[in-house]
């Protein structure tokens, strides 16, 4: 066997290990957008509220968390909503918008 032979069979066996970590309590990376065009990512639990990682990126930023709201697919994410209920997947985009103040 030769040494690449070798590389190959050790990159298969480390995929196949890392493909059966998944567990119930197994995390997502997020990438929340905020309206001023910052990226934030956060790793979450797939089975943990975002309320959170609501709070969290409200606190670092600056923002009210009454008058902020967090979308996923156009959806607003619920405080007690997990990235399994929405059925995120890893890298996926949260938008965050600001509430739109009347006269």
């Amino acid at each position: 066997m030769t040494s690449n032979d070798q590389l190959l069979s050790q990159y298969i066996k480390s995929e196949a290990v890392d493909s059966n970590k998944s567990t119930d309590d197994s995390f997502i990376n997020l990438k929340v957008r905020h309206y001023s065009k910052n990226v934030t990512v956060y790793k979450v639990k797939r089975k943990k509220p975002l309320n959170k990682l609501m709070q969290v990126h409200c606190d670092r930023n600056g923002l009210d968390i009454h008058v902020t709201f967090f979308l996923f697919d156009g959806i607003r994410i619920k405080n007690d909503y997990t990235p399994d209920y929405l059925e995120m997947e890893n890298d996926d985009d949260i938008d965050v918008v600001a509430k739109q103040m009347g006269c």
